[in-house]
């Protein structure tokens, strides 16, 4: 059996390889108002655009679960600090949480590559699934780029309150392709839409959102806060648990239609696509990121070279 010096993320399930790690500071906050039932989990690196680093990941069950277990709280609003609500895993990071990046010769195995997405992603444990199936309601309160995870996040909560300027779509699209829980986005976008999006990469943008029904609301960005707030302070008057009630019956239709239970399914299909080929004229994100040195501006620029035609970044002066 590796060793944890050999072969660290094997162990990050163990409380105490947390420790170890260096702190990275408080990149996603829990913080509440008893008065008004509510609970608001922001991600607060808006250096980075909000991306989820590793520590950032753990962060996130640690709110989660505070908000879900305080009875103070019966509603839960997710937003993001600074120009955007976030832009899904940092670069920098993406690969190493799956036993990439080490100066072995040999691959990662096939337990450390799943038990990341299957613990900490997509599984029935992981980040996506523990907010789909929360039992208190959800909201996400994006403006700017819901990309990657935070795309997948507005999906999983049960209802998405937006800005004008918010876009939405996966970057992994673009590089190993359809990845996810499919179900939940054929629910969320349609089959046509879901497909497109997964095949072209290209971002859809918060009317588009709302037409299709990915988002309930769209709103002026002065006006986002308290359009959420207030859909959220009714959401509260309503009996806990006839909240939990509703939430429980949700789960159990979803069940029932498939989307809970394609979340080991998720896991296995990120699995094969992050061991694709790539042929000299593709882009590959993880060889062009060596390539530049780990510089991930770099990266994404020539991403934006070959996708000049459909870019997924914004030009300057329109964020």
């Amino acid at each position: 059996m590796p060793t944890e010096e050999e072969r660290p993320l094997l162990y990050f399930r163990k409380e105490d390889w947390w420790k170890k790690q260096p702190y990275q500071g408080e990149q996603i906050v829990f913080e509440k108002d008893a008065a008004k039932h509510i609970g608001w989990i922001t991600f607060n690196r808006p250096e980075r655009l909000n991306a989820i680093g590793l520590w950032a990941a753990k962060q996130f069950f640690d709110c989660v679960s505070k908000a879900e277990e305080d009875d103070d709280v019966k509603v839960i609003i997710f937003k993001g600090a600074g120009r955007c609500f976030g832009t899904g895993m940092d670069v920098k990071d993406l690969g190493l949480h799956h036993g990439w990046g080490t100066e072995e010769e040999r691959r990662p195995s096939q337990r450390e590559r799943l038990a990341w997405d299957r613990h900490m992603t997509w599984g029935k444990d992981g980040r996506l699934a523990r907010v789909f199936n929360c039992d208190k309601p959800t909201i996400a309160q994006v403006h700017g780029y819901a990309y990657g995870f935070h795309f997948e996040l507005v999906q999983t909560c049960d209802m998405a309150i937006v800005s004008e300027d918010a876009v939405f779509t996966h970057p992994g699209y673009r590089y190993i392709g359809a990845v996810g829980n499919l179900p939940l986005l054929i629910a969320s976008l349609g089959l046509k839409r879901a497909k497109g999006i997964s095949l072209t990469g290209e971002p859809i943008n918060a009317q588009e959102a709302l037409a299709i029904g990915l988002v309930n609301k769209v709103a002026p960005i002065d006006k986002l806060e308290e359009e959420t707030l207030r859909v959220a302070e009714i959401i509260a008057k309503q009996p806990r648990d006839a909240l939990y009630m509703s939430k429980l019956a949700f789960e159990m239709a979803e069940d029932q239609i498939g989307i809970n239970g394609f979340w080991p399914s998720a896991v296995m299909i990120h699995s094969l696509m992050t061991n694709i080929r790539y042929e000299p004229d593709e882009y590959n994100l993880f060889a062009t990121r060596k390539r530049k040195g780990g510089d991930v501006t770099a990266t994404f620029k020539a991403r934006e070279e070959k996708f000049a035609d459909a870019p997924m970044a914004k030009k300057k002066g329109k964020d």
